[in-house]
């Protein structure tokens, strides 16, 4: 069994699937907002929401080239991030202890060092690193060194930065991790989605579990991503697609869209089954009537032998399946056996060689 725990929950193997509403920078550098996105969240029926937690002066040149398109051709991705970044230490501790009030799991993605012991230091149940950093090994190592879970994506990585960065946690003697497929396209079209490397994922690292963070529109391509193996849904998040600071609002899951998301999922956990063709309690009156009996398409007397000129076959099935047409061929009747009538095993002198 493939689990991991973390905070009240154990993600993994026969276990609801995990959601994070990544609400990133979509507090737009309110705390405010922050706590609406909070109750947003909880009202989604989300199991957790999740920020991003950085400085733009640590986090990129101030000439950087954004990689997204939003319309706005003249900022830089300086520009966008030093818009969202002024809450400070004081701020993040009331959200996270907001959160705590709320009962719903906080956490964060920390872009630098000093973000991720910040984050420890107001005790986050878990870190995510984010895509972009998958090979910021220095950074990785020091986030893995706080002994805590860690959900790492994967977007943009080949198959050995991917093993590089989960054996630089693992070196940090920290073997939590919940591993993301993830494709780094604002918004990914469903064709690029890859969800086979979900599969691909969870057959290179057996012992860990994998999830999916998701930057297509809706719902349902999260859904999908649960029959590959997918134990855990990250979706942008946000109270207002029409905010406009924060560049993600736009791509991101209101209230309504998170619960569908929610509802849909369970619905898939629920449709899976074993893989084994059971009898279904949901399909016995089915089997009574919707398949067919050996019939009497005539009268039939008592010691008559049974010809195949005297039988039929017909719904319902509550007499001699259609299975042993010919082997009651040449059977004698053991009572009158009235015109469209399905034989019963007590009718004829059947005996199984």
């Amino acid at each position: 069994m493939v689990k991991i725990k973390i905070g009240n929950f154990t993600i993994g193997d026969n276990k609801p699937c995990f959601t994070i509403a990544e609400a990133g920078a979509n507090h737009d550098s309110d705390v405010k907002k922050a706590f609406r996105l909070i109750d947003a969240a909880k009202e989604a029926n989300a199991d957790s929401i999740k920020f991003q937690t950085y400085k733009a002066s640590k986090l990129t040149t101030k000439t950087a080239p954004k990689y997204w398109d939003d319309g706005k051709e003249n900022e830089t991705q300086y520009d966008v991030f030093k818009k969202l970044d002024s809450l400070e230490n004081s701020d993040w501790k009331e959200i996270f202890d907001y959160a705590k009030n709320k009962n719903i799991m906080c956490f964060s993605t920390p872009f630098d060092n000093e973000s991720a012991d910040l984050l420890y230091s107001l005790d986050v149940p878990a870190f995510k690193i984010a895509s972009a950093d998958i090979t910021d090994l220095p950074l990785i190592k020091h986030i893995a060194s706080k002994q805590i879970p860690i959900f790492i994506s994967t977007g943009m990585a080949s198959e050995d930065e991917i093993s590089f960065a989960i054996n630089t946690i693992e070196d940090q003697g920290n073997q939590q991790i919940v591993i993301m497929h993830c494709i780094t396209s604002y918004p990914t079209q469903p064709e690029d989605a890859n969800l086979e490397m979900i599969s691909t994922l969870t057959k290179t690292y057996p012992n860990y579990v994998i999830g999916f963070s998701d930057h297509t529109i809706g719902t349902i391509v999260s859904v999908c991503s649960t029959f590959y193996g997918a134990k855990c849904i990250e979706k942008h998040f946000t109270y207002d697609k029409q905010l406009k600071i924060s560049p993600d609002h736009r791509l991101s899951l209101d209230i309504n869209g998170f619960q569908q998301l929610v509802s849909q999922l369970r619905i898939s956990e629920i449709s899976r089954g074993s893989g084994i063709r059971n009898q279904f309690n949901s399909e016995v009156e089915a089997v009574k009537y919707a398949r067919r009996s050996i019939v009497s398409k005539n009268f039939i007397p008592k010691g008559k032998e049974i010809t195949e000129d005297l039988l039929d076959v017909k719904r319902p099935g509550t007499g001699i399946s259609p299975k042993f047409y010919y082997k009651i061929i040449g059977c004698k009747a053991l009572r009158d056996i009235e015109e469209d009538t399905p034989f019963q095993w007590d009718d004829i002198s059947y005996n199984e060689k």
